[in-house]
């Protein structure tokens, strides 16, 4: 039983209940990315088809790909069949392009990576990005592309190789509202880009900005980023976190020696854990290894890939 009146005792209880209980959201939006020439990185920059040779996605890097959290845009380059568009750019419903007509048509992301819909090709048509044989995708904690799209007049386009592959450096958030946030994000969830980001509309103590940042549910009260499950080895030496996850989400555990003030470094012995990519299903677990002394909080942080 804690003596109350040992304030060792006391002290070693609220650091251990810290240790366990605490989970940070941040507490204000980070600066987006803006839409720019190319997301694609300059060295890896390639793609492969066997009938056309070899595609730059970053083209002449002021039109070069743009590969976002919704949709994609911009043009891939090849000197065999010319300029690649992957997206008008403007889908009609503001948040993913429908496909249906000439004004509304590109590349989907799903948030989870997976890449569908059409580029379009001047001198070969439609190439398609398809999820049942090619399955393209953008690897959320890499930025690097896998897998091949198809075009019926040059066959097989492959996003990656053992020589070469296409690489994004960052995920276009899209167009911003007033309010900061992402305007496809908004009309998912409200069907409106007037909304304060400040304001918690189910009551469950997020603010709306901090559920978009934690990739929760703004508009549901059990969709909630927190801490679950934890367990340690006697001395603080070890620890194990288990948090509420969500697939299009990376996360830190991050330490600090005060509360209050001080900085938050990444968590683990040496180098640190570095980015943590969410596990399958509704919760991610880490075991870590720190040293015992001096004593530490610790807590999860959310993230959004690639920014």
């Amino acid at each position: 039983m804690i003596n109350p009146f040992n304030p060792m005792e006391l002290m070693k209880t609220i650091k251990l209940k810290l240790f366990l209980l605490t989970l940070a959201l941040a507490g204000s939006l980070q600066p987006l990315a803006a839409l720019c020439g190319t997301t694609i990185d300059a060295v890896n920059r390639y793609a492969w088809g066997e009938n056309i040779g070899w595609l730059n996605a970053v083209a002449d890097t002021n039109n070069g790909a743009v590969i976002g959290d919704y949709t994609c845009s911009g043009y891939i380059y090849s000197a065999n069949v010319g300029w690649i568009n992957l997206g008008s750019g403007s889908p009609t419903n503001g948040i993913r392009y429908q496909n249906l007509s000439a004004g509304d048509f590109g590349v989907n992301n799903d948030g989870l990576g997976n890449l569908t819909g059409y580029a379009w090709a001047a001198n070969i048509g439609w190439i398609t990005f398809e999820q049942t044989y090619g399955q393209p995708k953008v690897n959320l904690l890499t930025g690097e592309l896998s897998g091949y799209v198809w075009s019926a007049n040059c066959g097989w386009i492959s996003l990656s190789n053992a020589v070469a592959s296409v690489q994004t450096d960052t995920l276009f958030p899209g167009p911003l509202a007033p309010n900061g946030l992402p305007v496809p994000w908004l009309l998912t969830y409200f069907g409106t880009t007037n909304v304060n980001a400040n304001a918690d509309p189910t009551g469950k103590g997020n603010t709306i900005g901090q559920d978009y940042i934690a990739g929760t549910d703004p508009n549901n009260v059990n969709s909630v980023f927190r801490i679950i499950f934890e367990s340690f080895t006697g001395g603080g030496s070890g620890a194990e976190l288990t948090w509420n996850s969500e697939p299009t989400r990376l996360y830190y555990i991050l330490e600090n020696t005060n509360l209050i003030k001080g900085t938050w470094q990444d968590a683990g012995l040496g180098s640190g854990l570095g980015l943590i990519a969410p596990t399958a299903g509704s919760t991610t677990s880490e075991i870590f290894a720190d040293q015992k002394a001096p004593a530490k909080f610790h807590k999860v942080q959310a993230v959004l890939p690639l920014q």
